[in-house]
């Protein structure tokens, strides 16, 4: 992670000092853009009381976003990205309950829809930004929640089939964000853009509002 960190500053420093010297681009506003976004997110540990804990590990993910730059400053648009990470927890049994606590191992899928503001401080090419969305985040921790369903489909290449499936704990969060970053814009059309950011899920209950530190470095086309 301290490797990943100093890699992305020390291109953004690089980025900056080619920046300086080169001639401004024609201003952003009244533009819109399209990101390709690969995303880090960092680990992180919870525990939910009553004995029960859990980590979730870092994982790599994607996503793409769309704004609509009002001016060389104001950009509102929408991201959506996605991710599967290996996660492990403690499960304790509740009172009355004489079985032991237990771990449990599995794979949680989730993706997020967010609408965001980003401000950008300088009109020029190269510009600190700071950026906050509101959005919803789903959630698949792929535990099973009920008993095997025997369900049909129509399928595009195998036409009309059935099978088994197990319904597993799914959930949909509310979820809001704020983050930090530099832009350089290379030219009329392409920008780069690296940006951290820490993301809230409105959970509720004993866990509360936990978070995710994630970590992009964005490619950005103008149109």
């Amino acid at each position: 992670m301290t490797f990943l960190l100093r890699a992305s500053l020390s291109m953004l420093l690089a980025a900056y000092a080619v920046a300086a010297t080169a001639q401004n681009t024609p201003p952003r506003g009244g533009k819109w853009e399209f990101t390709l976004q690969p995303q880090y997110t960092h680990s992180q540990s919870f525990d939910s009381g009553n004995g029960t804990s859990g980590t979730v590990d870092s994982a790599l993910g994607f996503g793409f976003g769309v704004g609509y730059n009002f001016n060389n400053h104001l950009t509102l648009g929408g991201d959506f990205f996605w991710n599967t990470a290996n996660y492990n927890a403690t499960v304790a049994p509740a009172a009355g309950n004489l079985n032991p606590a237990y771990n449990v191992n599995g794979t949680m899928e989730s993706s997020t829809i967010r609408f965001n503001a980003t401000w950008n401080f300088l009109a020029s090419d190269f510009t600190p930004f700071v950026v906050g969305g509101l959005g919803s985040t789903y959630v698949d921790t792929n535990i099973p929640n009920g008993i095997p369903q025997n369900v049909c489909w129509y399928d595009p290449w195998y036409g009309y089939y059935c099978g088994s499936y197990v319904p597993t704990k799914t959930a949909y969060y509310v979820s809001y964000s704020g983050g930090a970053g530099l832009r350089w814009d290379l030219d009329r059309n392409i920008f780069l853009r690296g940006v951290a950011i820490r993301q809230w899920l409105d959970v509720g209950g004993s866990l509360g509002q936990p978070y995710t530190d994630q970590y992009r470095f964005d490619v950005g086309f103008k149109f």
